[in-house]
């Protein structure tokens, strides 16, 4: 092992967390805020970031927790300690619990489980596909386990215009990307890096409305390779090209609730396990519990197009377009390619225990696609393999809206412990031995 140098994976786009909606309505506590977790230590803090050791895995857990006026907001990824030798897939995942305002309690993540390239043959903007039947606009499942280095900024805390917020993010670099076949098991076609990939987040609550801002920039392509059958070998491609193909991200939704909840697409009932409509063009989609509106999912509004990168003698040449969204069905997903399981959502299993972190008694997390009853994408028409920014907004509707007081040492400790905490990892060069940095930086955004 010592010739070998360090790999590394740190996990992020292709499970940003798992979507599963499922009937399952446990007895929870009351409390507006949660109690003292195993998981967190300090999950009684109004905010804090830090490591999770596991200490029967070579897998460490990073962890951004915030806990503020009857809502927690959970967020991890998952990433190697420098001496594991190879890399792992890419794996981050954002959950939300909100006390509602009859009592009753809710838990709803979000989840990016993988991209997607696809020909808008209709011209509708969002990828018609069938896989049951074989027929597909979508070309290319494009999945992702390695980077060459990351930035972490832990939480910051502001006031702005009387509200506040509350923000984080992470970058990772020269993001390795594998794009195969969707339609069959041919292995990866397609090899090529994104310049970086960065998951930024604001939280704010105001009145009894808590807005999740969810910025994703996703860099422009480079680096192509396509697999040469007479060499069994990838070698540069200047043939392949991303031109006149368009991108689309694949979200699945996860939901407990003390009470019956049901979830909507435009208004109307929507399940993507018992659909007969394969793609349904979204504005919005919705979570109710108990007839209450519990949480929103807002869709659309315009995405930039980076078309030229900027230097500094010449500034960035920028496009806008209109974002699309779809809601999907299970049969509109490769899952002979993918498999039944939400990837990625096994390595947080143990982090994920609803009842030690918010209290009161909840179910397992199911990890299966077939549990989930919102299935949907963000579609990009115009990409071309540049440079996408875009941010879509979770809304959440709470009891209440107290920012609790909290004692200024266990803001201080909590601070100190994200901002002291430095991950670095080393990977393998160019496709096979790099060197990885990475770095927990002082500041925001």
């Amino acid at each position: 092992m010592s010739g070998k140098r360090k790999v590394s994976g740190f996990v992020m786009i292709s499970v940003l967390f798992v979507g599963l909606c499922f009937a399952a309505f446990p007895q929870l506590s009351q409390s507006s805020l949660v109690k003292a977790s195993s998981i967190l230590p300090d999950s009684n803090a109004e905010y804090a970031d830090g490591t999770i050791v596991s200490t029967s895995s070579f897998l460490n857990v990073w962890y951004d927790w915030i806990n503020v006026s009857d809502t927690q907001i959970i967020n991890y990824a998952l990433y190697t300690p420098t001496d594991y030798d190879y890399p792992v897939p890419i794996a981050n995942l954002l959950g939300q619990h909100l006390h509602l305002a009859d009592g009753s309690e809710v838990f709803v993540a979000s989840a990016l489980d993988g991209m997607e390239v696809y020909r808008d043959v209709n011209g509708d903007g969002i990828p018609q596909a069938n896989f049951t039947s074989g027929e597909s606009e979508i070309l290319y499942f494009m999945y992702s386990n390695m980077s060459d280095g990351y930035n972490m900024a832990p939480i910051q805390k502001f006031t702005q215009n009387d509200t506040v917020h509350y923000q984080w993010s992470l970058t990772y670099e020269n993001v390795y990307t594998y794009l195969q076949n969707a339609t069959s098991h041919l292995g990866v076609a397609v090899r090529v890096k994104l310049d970086h990939f960065t998951l930024s987040y604001d939280f704010s609550v105001n009145g009894n409305v808590s807005n999740l801002k969810t910025n994703f920039d996703i860099g422009k392509t480079k680096d192509i390779q396509t697999f040469d059958a007479a060499t069994q070998s990838y070698v540069n491609s200047t043939e392949f090209s991303f031109d006149g193909l368009s991108l689309s991200l694949l979200y699945a939704t996860a939901t407990y609730a003390s009470k019956p909840y049901t979830t909507s697409v435009n208004g109307e009932p929507y399940n993507s396990t018992t659909t007969q409509d394969l793609a349904v063009e979204a504005e919005a989609a919705q979570v109710t519990v108990d007839g209450a509106k519990a949480y929103d999912f807002m869709f659309g509004g315009e995405y930039t197009l980076y078309t030229e990168e900027g230097s500094q003698t010449q500034a960035a040449q920028i496009e806008t377009y209109q974002a699309k969204a779809e809601a999907a069905a299970i049969d509109s997903l490769p899952i002979k390619l993918y498999g039944p399981t939400v990837k990625g959502i096994s390595f947080f299993t143990k982090q994920l225990n609803l009842t030690d972190l918010f209290g009161g008694s909840w179910p397992n997390v199911n990890t299966s696609y077939n549990a989930s009853s919102l299935v949907y994408r963000i579609c990009f028409p115009v990409w071309d393999g540049n440079q996408i920014v875009h941010d879509p907004v979770y809304v959440g509707y709470l009891g209440s809206a107290t920012i609790p007081e909290f004692p200024a040492a266990a803001i201080a400790v909590g601070l100190l412990a994200a901002t002291a905490a430095v991950l670095t990892t080393t990977k393998a060069q160019g496709w096979k031995a790099a060197k990885k940095t990475g770095q927990l930086l002082q500041g925001g955004f």
